[in-house]
This record gives C-alpha cells, structure tokens and sequence, in this order.
C-alpha cells in the first residue's frame, strides 16, 4: 500500500488511479465527518465530493505541509463551516424576506378592505351627496365649479361634503378614519 504522501505526489503529477484510491480510501469517512457539521448526509456527500473535484482541480498547487490525511479532514471542515455560514446568511435573508412580503401582503389587504368600505360608505350616502363628493374627492372639481355644474350654490356644496365627510367618519374605525383622510388627501 502507498504511503499518502506518495500518493499525494502522484496526484500532483496526474496520476488518476493514486487519485481514485485516495478518493476510495477517504471518501466515506469524511462523508461521516462532514455530517456532524452540517447534519445533512445529501449535503455532506456533495461537499465531500466538492473537496475531491477541488483537490484534482488544483493538484499542482496543492502545497500539503502534513498528510493528505490531515489536508482532507481540515479541507472538509472548512467547506463545511463555509457551507453553514452561508446557511445562516441565506436563512436571516429569506426570514427578512418572508418578513416584508408578510408585511406587504398584510398592507394590500388592510388597503382592500378599506377600499372597500370607503367604497361601500359612499354607496349609502344620500343620491346628491355622494354625487358631489364624487365630483369633488374623484374627479377633483373645486367647489365653485361643482356648483355651477350641478346648479346649486357653494354653500350647498360645502354643506353636502361636510354632511358625507360626516357619514363616512362615523361608518369607518379610527384608523380607518386616519387611512380615509390619507386617501381623500391622495385624491386631491
């Protein structure tokens, strides 16, 4: 049997079968060793297989200062702390992620909803009241051109918009409350 130094020399010159006996010789037990860091035997076998590919990739400027031995397991164990800390980052970052899509999801709903009621409590207003209001919060006409449209007077205008104003408050929550002057200032 070779020594691993010599088939550490071996592998730098090229030698694919020195290469295959070492893979054969170490494989499974740095498989093993991987698993007790990661604790993932799919993921332990891959990053093996990784250190491996790596070895034969740079097998010329590959300086082992102990035994191939010692290279391998230290090999190992640093691809599998990599492997952990990118776990953690990818981890903290879909935690956020799945955070502010919560939050997102959250705000569209609470904005439907009160879409909704805003929509609904401007439904039950009295014909001509939701009439000006309309003209006034959606179409964004000013009063004086509301009542020269409409053939009433500005004092009917502004009486009619305190009326809805008044209506809309008392069918929505506080917050919806804070949220409709938000949306009526929007619109202005």
């Amino acid at each position: 049997m070779e020594s691993a130094s010599e088939l550490m020399r071996k592998i730098s010159q090229g030698d694919e079968q020195s290469f295959t006996k070492t893979f054969d010789r170490y494989y499974s037990v740095l498989c093993y060793y991987a698993d007790k860091y990661i604790h993932d035997s799919d993921e332990s076998r891959s990053l093996v297989q990784q250190v491996f590919v790596d070895l034969w990739m740079k097998r010329k400027k590959i300086v082992i200062q102990q035994s191939i031995k010692a290279y391998l397991y230290k090999a190992v164990r640093n691809y599998a702390l990599d492997y952990l800390k990118h776990k953690n980052v990818e981890s903290k970052f879909l935690h956020q992620a799945q955070a502010e899509t919560e939050a997102f999801d959250t705000n569209l709903i609470e904005e439907a909803e009160l879409n909704a009621r805003i929509n609904s409590a401007i439904d039950d207003l009295p014909e001509k009241c939701r009439e000006i209001f309309i003209l006034c919060r959606f179409e964004e006409l000013h009063y004086r051109e509301i009542a020269k449209q409409l053939g009433i007077s500005i004092k009917t205008v502004e009486m009619q918009m305190g009326i809805a104003l008044k209506k809309l408050r008392s069918q929505l929550t506080e917050h919806q409350n804070i949220l409709l002057l938000l949306f009526i200032s929007s619109k202005k």
